[in-house]
């Protein structure tokens, strides 16, 4: 007679016992292995405007909240048992690019996918600029860099989002509004008037180049005047429509034309607290002490201020002279300007400051302005909590009695005679 086998009781009680060991100790050499939180890679790329970036990655990961609870053995749960409301959280943590790989996957994955709320953040920009699988063997489709399928991708992404009609909170693009062909301002108008922007609170739009087309140098002046102007007109209309429909905007990074309707519709966004204006051109309009003075009594709640301006040659001194006001200015970044010199600041929560170098015309300084304004006295008159100018840590009085190195700063940002008298004395070794 053969053995009696065991019963099925007895058996899955032994199994259960013997696969619970294994899981305790595969658990255990997970946790002695896992890799200190201090040496993982940052996951927040760097940008030339910091002042949009506020969160620190240290941060957030060392928050106690998102460590991975292993008291417990884990149990397989495929995706697909998972609750409808849990598959769409795992699908928020995914990029613009993926959700559209993921759409790719089946029926219930793309129809999870097509919801609104998955669709927060919009960037035109992420969009590849590669070739189109079914359209990489045409006479059109040499570079790597393909013009023509970026567009196509382009216009899909926009009637996606046009059937979808998400609530967008944060938006980006980086698109040439001047071309005739490819009617990149009929995509940005349209999305402006299909998406909900009631919750938009961040917005990248540079409206001056697409990164895909190939540059025209050698294009005609006269072609690239009519371009430049036809330009500024569509960025006029597309900014009215914009500040019509986003009243929540806080963070602003945008190429500015700097025309009486354009200062007028940027004063009322009220809300912003970050704002990033780069130059539009070098046939760009005069910028004066008075668009800055109305810019600054507009917005009350900006906290950090990026400007970059190119002043033309329009005096004997090179530079034209200004004064900036703000209660609520925490950052001022002003490195960038071309002939903006400040002549007296009146902010008292100022806490970080950036200038540009002084314009290499020394002797022109020296002979036709002779009375601009120490860097020195500006700063201790207007910014008495200041804490870092150029990179530079302030200790406490050190504007009253500088040491070398906060010397040899101010020799290469400010204009007054007698930081040029040091610096020609040392340049010349006389």
């Amino acid at each position: 007679m053969c053995a009696a086998r065991p019963s099925r009781a007895h058996m899955s009680r032994k199994v259960r016992k013997k696969s619970g060991r294994g899981r305790d100790g595969s658990l255990g050499s997970i946790s002695q292995y896992r890799a200190p939180l201090g040496s993982q890679a940052d996951r927040y790329h760097r940008t030339s405007f910091p002042l949009v970036m506020d969160l620190s990655s240290e941060d957030e990961m060392q928050d106690p909240d998102i460590m991975m609870d292993t008291s417990e053995p884990l149990e397989n749960l495929p995706f697909q048992l998972l609750p409808e409301l849990c598959k769409i959280k795992i699908f928020t943590f995914l990029q613009q690019n993926d959700l559209g790989r993921c759409m790719l996957v089946c029926v219930e994955w793309c129809q999870l996918i097509r919801n609104p709320q998955l669709w927060s953040s919009v960037r035109f920009s992420s969009l590849s600029y590669s070739c189109l699988p079914q359209d990489r063997h045409g006479p059109v489709h040499t570079d790597p860099i393909c013009h023509h399928c970026f567009r196509k991708r382009v216009f899909s992404f926009s009637q996606f989002l046009h059937r979808l009609e998400p609530v967008v909170k944060e938006f980006q693009f980086c698109l040439d509004l001047s071309h005739p062909t490819d009617q990149f301002n009929a995509v940005v108008e349209q999305f402006l008037y299909t998406a909900n922007l009631s919750s938009l609170t961040q917005a990248e739009m540079n409206w001056k180049e697409s990164p895909s087309r190939a540059s025209l140098d050698q294009e005609p002046f006269q072609d690239h005047m009519y371009r430049y102007r036809r330009r500024q007109r569509m960025f006029s209309r597309i900014f009215d429509t914009f500040v019509n429909l986003c009243p929540q905007i806080s963070t602003l990074v945008i190429p500015f034309d700097w025309t009486d309707k354009n200062i007028k519709n940027l004063c009322l966004l009220t809300g912003l607290e970050k704002l990033v204006l780069e130059k539009y051109g070098i046939y760009n309009h005069i910028f004066t002490q008075d668009h800055l003075t109305k810019l600054m009594d507009s917005l009350v709640n900006l906290k950090k201020l990026l400007l970059e301006v190119w002043i033309p040659s329009t005096n004997n001194r090179g530079v034209d002279v200004y004064c900036i006001r703000s209660s609520s200015l925490t950052f001022l970044d002003v490195s960038q300007c071309r002939g903006f010199y400040i002549k007296k600041l009146i902010t008292p929560n100022l806490l970080n400051l950036r200038i540009a170098c002084r314009p290499m015309l020394k002797i022109l300084l020296q002979t036709h302005s002779p009375f601009l304004p120490c860097v020195c006295t500006v700063l201790l008159e207007g910014a008495p909590r200041l804490q870092e100018i150029n990179g530079f840590h302030l200790e406490r009085n050190s504007l009253l009695y500088p040491n070398d190195d906060l010397g040899t700063l101010m020799n290469t940002i400010c204009c007054c005679p007698r930081h040029n008298m040091i610096s020609g004395i040392e340049m010349y070794g006389m």
